[in-house]
């Protein structure tokens, strides 16, 4: 008896939209996640907080007000070199799954 075939596991970066291209300081994103109560297009930019030639800073998440196509602005600063694809991918998570995201700017850990 032989065993069902394999099924492929979907990429999570198959469900956004990305406006750069990896391997950057920083890469912009659209995808979508629950904020406030609903679903929501997130328009992300996530930055590499390690980049060479970056003084050091504190990590930090920042949500804006709605912008008129109707996405919400997140800007993630990441202790990473650069915003590689497996970044991008473990932004997305956290961001889908932090259920405590508020709008404004918090700053956290160490420069």
């Amino acid at each position: 008896m032989t065993s069902p075939p394999a099924r492929a596991k979907a990429d999570l970066l198959d469900e956004a939209e990305l406006l750069d291209a990896p391997g950057g300081p920083s890469l912009r994103l659209r995808f979508c996640g629950p904020f406030e109560g609903r679903e929501i297009t997130w328009q992300a930019t996530l930055v590499a907080q390690a980049a060479v030639g970056r003084p050091p800073e504190r990590r930090f998440i920042q949500i804006g007000p709605d912008a008129a196509d109707g996405t919400v602005p997140i800007q993630v600063g990441l202790p990473v070199e650069r915003i590689d694809t497996s970044t991008v991918r473990k932004a997305m998570i956290m961001i889908r799954r932090y259920r405590r995201l508020r709008r404004g700017r918090y700053e956290y850990g160490d420069p």
